[in-house]
């Protein structure tokens, strides 16, 4: 609150009360298109307004390798006034992050989606809660599989853990590919009788573009 807001790709000037990102930094964000993804499965909507290209790749690459919150910050508050234009959150009660395999968050010491949901939340004024479902089966990279090895590989991963009757919830990650990960979730949701359940995502990744890397991984989460 005392210092000012200093952009996190530049070091410039941010912009005020306190986002740490200049306006020339925002206007290179590349747009996602299509931004939003209606009836996408199990998933009421997908809605990402950013490509997954520089500068947002740098962006989440540094919160989830090199641990810079302040990114979540950012990232969390572009989301949020982004869902925020398109009057989004009229239609969610509760943003639930992707869950991370307790092995994996101990690793990483925190959860890149639940850091940037905190922020969007707040943004949004939305209940954050990410103690509805939980990720019971630490599963293999997504990266390099085919449509029906990435269900398989998801099978049975994620575990609804407390009720969710009747709630109107969004799915909130860093990046997603082709949603496999989203729409698991959102089936595991739904059946434990969750009245809908949307996905926003920062970023969207073409899937022709994948990389086998630890940079650009096809579900980001993991």
């Amino acid at each position: 609150m005392l210092l000012p807001p200093r952009c996190v790709l530049c070091g410039g000037r941010g912009q005020p009360p306190c986002l740490d990102l200049c306006r020339d930094c925002e206007a290179d964000l590349p747009a996602a298109r299509p931004a939003i993804l209606s009836d996408h499965g199990p998933l009421r909507l997908s809605f990402a307004p950013y490509g997954y290209e520089p500068p947002l790749d740098h962006l989440v690459h540094a919160l989830k390798y090199r641990g810079q919150l302040a990114v979540a910050r950012v990232l969390g508050n572009l989301l949020g006034a982004q869902v925020e234009s398109l009057g989004l959150q009229h239609d969610v009660d509760v943003l639930v992050p992707v869950p991370l395999h307790v092995a994996r968050h101990a690793e990483r010491g925190f959860n890149q989606s639940h850091e940037i949901a905190r922020w969007a939340g707040r943004r949004l004024h939305r209940r954050i809660d990410p103690r509805l479902v939980e990720r019971r089966r630490d599963t293999r990279p997504q990266v390099g599989l085919g449509s029906a090895e990435r269900r398989t590989n998801l099978a049975g991963a994620f575990v609804a853990v407390a009720p969710v009757r009747r709630l109107r919830l969004a799915l909130v990650d860093d990046v997603t590919t082709t949603g496999t990960t989203l729409q698991e979730l959102g089936t595991v949701l739904l059946e434990a009788g969750a009245s809908s359940v949307v996905a926003w995502c920062v970023g969207r990744a073409a899937a022709a573009k994948q990389v086998n890397s630890r940079c650009d991984t096809e579900e980001p989460s993991a």
